[in-house]
């Protein structure tokens, strides 16, 4: 029996360690999350020590073996520093479109990153690894006894016990998100596309469409739809405008959701081979176009990547990130592309109102208070939640007229198709957010926009339209009448 007087120089050469990890590393997931209050702070502590825990046991392990600690834990700790420089700085997200620049940047580029403060910061860190390195070679014939094997792998244990009970909790802060942006960087496509379209063809010479994919937004939190707060202060007051009340999908989670509306496939399986929506816009003559304010998730990459052109106006910072580019970035390269075809699709990925709502709008819109004020959900009130939700309807709303306000100053047929990818909950049944089970997630927004040129050219579309605006339907339609929409006969 090892006393633990033995131990207590090994236990404090590991608690050493992760106090050290946590400063460079690990703590850069937790420094930009808004918190108010000791009760919110205790509990994000609470869940930094969780996440260490795991990352301690695989450190303990590492340890046995000289050389591998060395190696292994000094090239690791090294490259996640830089990495967590970023995410401290700019609140930066490990993502594959990271690793995509990182991989692909001319070095003469990236080394234009690399200033005074990213270096000194690099510096210090090599510092402590030179410190622990030196440590560990003191306390290196210590390591012997294996002890705290079995406490070792309890601890790396608890990740899998915390990610099947909350999926994402870890794996999505460092050092766990670099791994799995790695591993989604060059993984292969889980959605399987067909590339044989027989034909598709268009009688249209000159039509304009953007094709608008929002983000979490509930269909009955519209005032459109008859909501009593007045989240659409433009669009309530615009003509040639369908809302359509009951669409509905059995996806409460982008991954899912967004390759079932972009693709041919229906909500009843998602096994085969899909035809890709923009495949088919291309194949009939039209110019297309993906403007986003997302990072490209694996489900549904295969399918952004058939347009014509990709542009990403903050690739850098998924939706967890606390300074995301507002939505509004994408109007101006919205505009340019428009100028260039007479028949184009541009489409626009939003943010919209993704979780952290205050991030997604600014001060001029925030009509309800009072607001949300920490990330700690509990912590929150009903009342701030909602608030800070509807806040960022009316921000969509100010986005969707600025979109149609560019369309109508075409001469030629413009229309614009808006669908949110799933909705959200807000209290329901204690329920907040989405990725859950519960039907006020499947209920997103869907609405569309035409000009009076274009009601003059195709008027029995409108008028299909217009008798489905209570009916009930589901998702699958939204790739059939986009090609409607756009005057495409095709066949695959």
């Amino acid at each position: 029996m090892v006393k633990f007087q033995n131990l207590k120089p090994l236990i404090f050469f590991h608690l050493t360690v992760n106090v050290i990890f946590v400063l460079f590393i690990t703590g850069a997931s937790y420094f930009h999350t808004p918190l108010v209050g000791w009760k919110d702070t205790l509990v994000y502590l609470l869940h930094l020590m969780v996440l260490q825990t795991t990352i301690a046991g695989i450190i303990y392990l590492l340890s046995l073996h000289r050389r591998l600690f060395r190696i292994v834990f000094g090239v690791s700790f090294m490259l996640l520093s830089c990495f967590s420089f970023w995410a401290y700085t700019q609140d930066i997200s490990v993502t594959p479109a990271l690793f995509q620049a990182i991989l692909e940047t001319k070095p003469d580029i990236a080394i234009d990153l690399i200033t005074a403060p990213y270096a000194l910061f690099v510096i210090v860190a090599g510092a402590a690894l030179l410190f622990i390195l030196k440590y560990y070679n003191r306390i290196y014939p210590q390591m012997g006894s294996r002890i705290l094997l079995i406490p070792a792998l309890l601890c790396i244990g608890l990740y899998f016990i915390v990610e099947s009970k909350r999926k994402g909790s870890l794996k999505n802060r460092l050092p766990y998100n670099i791994l799995n942006a790695i591993n989604a960087y060059t993984a292969k496509p889980e959605l399987i596309l067909n590339s044989e379209i027989k034909y598709a063809h268009t009688k249209s010479d000159s039509l304009k469409m953007v094709f608008v994919l929002g983000e979490t937004v509930r269909a009955d939190h519209l005032q459109l739809n008859g909501y009593e707060r007045e989240t659409n202060p433009f669009l309530i007051d615009r003509k040639n405008l369908i809302s359509f009340t009951n669409l509905y999908t059995k996806y409460s989670y982008t991954g899912a959701s967004v390759p079932q509306i972009l693709t041919n496939q229906n909500l009843d399986s998602r096994e085969g081979a899909f035809t890709s929506l923009y495949s088919v816009v291309s194949k009939a003559g039209y110019a297309t176009t993906w403007i986003g304010n997302q990072t490209l998730e694996k489900s549904f990459d295969p399918v952004v990547q058939t347009n014509r052109e990709v542009l990403l106006v903050d690739a850098y910072k998924s939706e967890f990130s606390f300074a995301k580019a507002l939505d509004e970035e994408m109007l101006l390269p919205m505009k340019k592309e428009l100028a260039e075809d007479n028949r184009k699709l541009v489409t626009l990925h939003m943010i919209g109102s993704h979780w952290w709502y205050e991030n997604r709008y600014t001060d001029e819109f925030r009509k309800y208070t009072p607001v949300i004020d920490s990330k700690y959900v509990p912590s929150q009130s009903a009342e701030q939640m909602i608030n800070s939700y509807d806040n960022t309807l009316i921000y969509l709303d100010y986005f969707l007229e600025a979109v149609i306000r560019t369309l109508e100053k075409e001469p030629l047929p413009t229309v614009m198709v808006y669908v949110s990818d799933h909705g959200e909950h807000l209290g329901e049944r204690g329920k907040w957010l989405h990725a859950q089970a519960g039907e006020e997630a499947k209920n997103p927004a869907y609405l569309i926009w035409y000009s009076d040129s274009f009601l003059l050219k195709y008027p029995d579309s409108i008028q299909k339209l217009q008798q489905l605006e209570d009916e009930e339907i589901t998702t699958d339609v939204i790739f059939e009448t986009v090609l409607k929409l756009l005057d495409i006969d095709y066949e695959i």
